[in-house]
């Protein structure tokens, strides 16, 4: 990583609990310190699945007493988190996705000198859909609200830049790709020749495992030998080995609990699904590509019009659809095409060090610029 102005960064998250936008947290954390940054991590808690994720480099300050997710504790930490940087500067300070977004907000009510370049992600979907117009309305005044002296709003596709410039009413948006691989990775391997599905994420409403399930019953009547693996834990684990049972697929899908990597299970498998009522930015997209699995996916996250806009290393079906998901399964079984040799240009702009970098040089722009 090139010289530059920054040397301290602060990064505010609520806990170690797997998520997405605290998994690329994490990993912007490691690569920062690992390339001389003075990092600290400001938690409300240390539970949760990804704290052995994070390198010793890094200091971690946690609330004491600690705070667990509930009503409120998001105000509670972004007002923990302004006294912290207060008193413990830093250059500027990473807020990872709308769930902290409370954090930037309480920041920015410290004094300009002390004030760190508030860095906030959208890391969600701003026009979710099935969202009622009132729930709508009341996000984009939560949003304007929320972030309005964020020094930098970053996005991670084009259409979300445009949609945060409009609803905020500024023309700055940064578009920075989702750092969610490594700088250097094991080379995709070829498909085996099993017909086997690999799914992960956490076991959630959300992320569309009852309807995978579904269609996997279906797809199993025209591929009986089809074999589902789900890594993954969460609240909807039980109701999810309820519809298991109800649909006797105990013999074809597995439940295998969170695993702190799926690359093993990625090589393993021939295809990988994601089956997401909704995403953000999906990075487990860019861990089946870069593994060279073919992708079935539903069309839950712009990710998936930047990454399969061809077809060629993907199928997109609706999303909430059992028949159209089994349909898509079929045929990638069927088919199980070899994409090895296409994927390392379509994640290249997805690695840490590209990511990593364009934080930084958007962060030392805006030092130079100045702050209002």
């Amino acid at each position: 990583m090139k010289q530059c102005a920054v040397s301290s960064i602060g990064i505010v998250i609520h806990d170690f609990k797997f998520g997405g936008a605290e998994r690329i947290a994490i990993r912007l954390a490691n690569y920062w310190a690992e390339h001389g940054f003075a990092v600290t991590v400001f938690c409300a808690s240390l539970v949760g699945e990804m704290r052995s994720l994070l390198s010793d480099r890094i200091r971690v300050v946690c609330a004491s007493p600690s705070l667990s997710r509930r009503y409120g504790s998001m105000y509670r930490l972004g007002r923990l988190a302004r006294g912290y940087f207060g008193s413990h500067p830093v250059d500027f300070c990473y807020i990872p996705g709308n769930y902290h977004w409370f954090v930037t907000h309480e920041l920015a009510r410290l004094p300009l000198p002390r004030r760190p370049v508030l860095v906030t992600q959208i890391s969600s979907l701003i026009y979710k859909p099935g969202r009622s117009r009132f729930a709508q309305a009341l996000f984009n005044l939560r949003m304007r609200y929320l972030l309005k002296k964020s020094d930098l709003v970053v996005a991670m596709d084009q259409q979300s830049a445009q949609e945060s410039n409009a609803l905020l009413q500024r023309a700055d948006t940064v578009v920075i790709p989702l750092p969610a691989l490594e700088e250097k990775s094991v080379p995709p391997t070829p498909p085996p020749s099993t017909l086997s599905v690999l799914a992960a994420g956490r076991l959630t409403e959300q992320k569309g495992f009852d309807v995978l399930i579904k269609a996997f019953a279906q797809v199993l009547r025209s591929l009986p030998q089809a074999q589902l693996t789900i890594c993954g834990e969460g609240e909807d684990r039980s109701a999810l080995e309820q519809l298991v049972q109800e649909h006797k697929l105990e013999k074809s899908v597995q439940l295998v609990g969170y695993v702190d990597n799926i690359r093993p299970y990625l090589d393993q498998n021939a295809i990988f699904v994601l089956s997401s009522r909704r995403e953000g930015y999906g990075a487990v997209l860019l861990e089946a590509l870069e593994a060279g699995r073919y992708v079935v996916t539903t069309d839950c996250t712009p990710a998936v019009h930047d990454i399969f806009y061809d077809g060629v290393c993907g199928t997109v079906v609706p999303p909430n659809n059992p028949q159209a998901l089994a349909d898509g399964l079929v045929q990638a079984l069927r088919k199980k095409p070899d994409i090895t040799h296409l994927v390392e240009a379509r994640v290249a702009r997805f690695r840490i060090n590209v990511g990593a970098q364009m934080y930084i040089t958007a962060v030392e722009n805006k030092m130079k610029a100045g702050r209002v």
